[in-house]
């Protein structure tokens, strides 16, 4: 029995010593709607053997006198820093309202955005919408945004501040501290989303 331990133990290490080890990063954050708490945002990167895996989800619920849940989940996918392949989609009441994808094919992007495919015409993605939780764009002054799949200006506000114009002239403020996102805001004309990061 001790030789066959002795055999069987060693065997295990270097079996295991060859597996894919990988890890973790979540950050939680509080949904405010004008100061009020309506869900949470929730964003993750899982790296292992040169690959990371982004996963951001959304749940909000607001509304006086229709209530409205609204749910998100966006995965992008990136190998040796290049973004390989990403999926959004979004549901309202727990009807799928928005369904888009890009992926890789060699050459540049393809954007499935429900039965319709578009080529976009883009080279290799090294930062996005995804990666901005995870890395300040200190010295970047574009990201891409998987959701218009397009480049979109940063322009930095101060120490460890960042605004990004959206499409829809909406305005997102990222602000750091210790090199991860502490506050997210959203700013339309009449209202303002914040995210705030969870203790």
């Amino acid at each position: 029995m001790k030789k066959l331990l002795l055999l069987f133990v060693p065997g295990m290490l270097v079996l295991t010593s060859f597996g894919p080890s990988a890890t973790v990063e979540t950050f939680n954050y509080e949904v405010l709607l004008d100061g009020t708490p309506i869900g949470t945002y929730s964003v993750s990167r899982t790296d292992v053997n040169g690959t990371s895996n982004y996963r951001i989800e959304t749940n909000t619920a607001a509304g006086l006198i229709r209530r409205e849940e609204y749910r998100s989940v966006m995965l992008s996918s990136f190998k040796q820093s290049k973004m390989m392949f990403s999926e959004l989609k979004t549901w309202l009441n727990q009807k799928l309202e928005f369904d888009l994808s890009l992926k890789w094919n060699g050459e540049q992007y393809v954007k499935r955005e429900g039965d319709r495919l578009e080529d976009l015409g883009h080279e290799l993605v090294t930062y996005s919408s995804a990666c901005v939780y995870f890395s300040e764009p200190k010295d970047r002054s574009t990201l891409f945004y998987e959701k218009y799949g397009r480049e979109l200006d940063v322009v930095p506000l101060g120490t460890q501040r960042y605004m990004v114009t959206l499409p829809d002239a909406c305005k997102e403020q990222y602000t750091y501290h210790n090199g991860k996102v502490v506050q997210v805001e959203l700013i339309r004309s009449f209202t303002t989303i914040t995210l705030r990061l969870k203790p």
